[in-house]
């Protein structure tokens, strides 16, 4: 898979930190959260920006995430690791965002996205009432239909997930962009850091990380994500783990993370696919000494209760791998309901 992700607009940006969370989910496609700030500039009032994201289909949800942000002091705690002290809207109207002031960082004006136009490869979307004098903030989630961001290979006893994430690196430019900037785009290259989150399952286990990058592994805090984004599905406590990776000052404004994880594979299914497998050939070398024994009978009444015993568990066993009971389940219920 393509892991490179490219940001342009139509006109110049310095952007102070870019924001990026990847959301690996067991039960559902995976997601991505990408936040920008920005300064402030006396010559832009607004702007224009294009994502090329490799894995967006023209079909995927994108949200924008300032009514989080601007609707509860906690959600903003929660995101920009500090405390709140004013909350003021702009022009009167929280559709026009907020500006916020906190407690130890630079006050920071949160603005909606609009206009956002979702393609396959790109996704674009204006900002209005740029902030003249304070750093400026936008934040947007994509639902996608994809189930990983990440590379993901299958082996026998475990599956491993390879996350080689890279932004605005020019040697692996494509046709499109490549188009764009020759029709006046320009390649948001000022980047002076990034910072790079990786949302995985409890039960993954870490194969490598980076640790010049590596700030810091945590629970995720259920309590404070599903209130942050209510209308995802439901995070059980202790259920995801969040890993940081943050890079600063690059020279080109390109960044690049490498992560990689692993999922033990051998449960009950893999336990019970080896013991039918080791029943079908036991019954196969003990039916083969069955072939010139009492002649002139069936042959099932030629094998002992061991083999119809055998051949039973079999059975179960092949139900329990291959029918999908949940499914059966709802389908009862549902019947009975009826």
């Amino acid at each position: 898979m393509d892991n490179t992700y490219f940001i342009l607009s139509n006109k110049a940006l310095i952007i102070e930190r870019l924001h990026i969370c990847t959301w690996d989910f067991i039960d559902t496609n995976a997601a991505i959260e990408l936040g920008f700030e920005f300064m402030p500039n006396p010559y832009v009032k607004d702007v224009e920006i294009k994502l090329s994201l490799p894995f967006l289909r023209k079909t995927d949800k994108v949200t924008c995430l300032m009514d989080s942000l601007i609707r509860d002091d906690d959600n903003s705690k929660f995101i920009f690791n500090d405390t709140v002290k004013a909350n003021k809207t702009i022009n009167g109207d929280k559709r026009n965002g907020a500006i916020l002031e906190f407690k130890s960082r630079n006050s920071l004006s949160v603005l909606p996205i609009k206009q956002i136009k979702v393609e396959d490869g790109v996704c674009s979307f204006v900002i209005n009432r740029i902030n003249q004098t304070v750093k400026n903030y936008i934040r947007l989630y994509i639902q996608t239909g994809v189930k990983h961001l990440a590379i993901v290979n299958n082996g026998i006893a475990q599956t491993s997930y390879i996350y080689d994430i890279k932004i605005n690196e020019s040697r692996n430019l494509p046709n499109h962009i490549h188009e764009l900037l020759n029709n006046g785009y320009i390649l948001c290259n000022k980047v002076k850091s990034c910072f790079c989150f990786h949302v995985i399952p409890s039960q993954y286990g870490i194969s490598y990380l980076n640790t010049n990058k590596l700030k810091n592994i945590r629970v995720l805090e259920s309590e404070g994500f599903n209130h942050y984004l209510p209308n995802t599905r439901k995070i059980q406590p202790n259920e995801f783990l969040i890993i940081f990776n943050k890079s600063e000052q690059s020279a080109d404004g390109s960044y690049a993370f490498f992560s990689q994880f692993k999922k033990e594979t051998i449960g009950n299914k893999q336990i019970i696919l080896a013991i039918a497998t080791n029943l079908i050939c036991s019954l196969l070398f003990g039916i083969s000494t069955l072939r010139d024994w009492q002649t002139g009978m069936e042959w099932y009444n030629k094998l002992p209760w061991e083999f119809w015993t055998a051949i039973v568990l079999l059975i179960l066993f092949v139900l329990y791998l291959f029918v999908p009971w949940e499914k059966v389940v709802l389908w009862i219920k549902n019947l009975f309901k009826k």
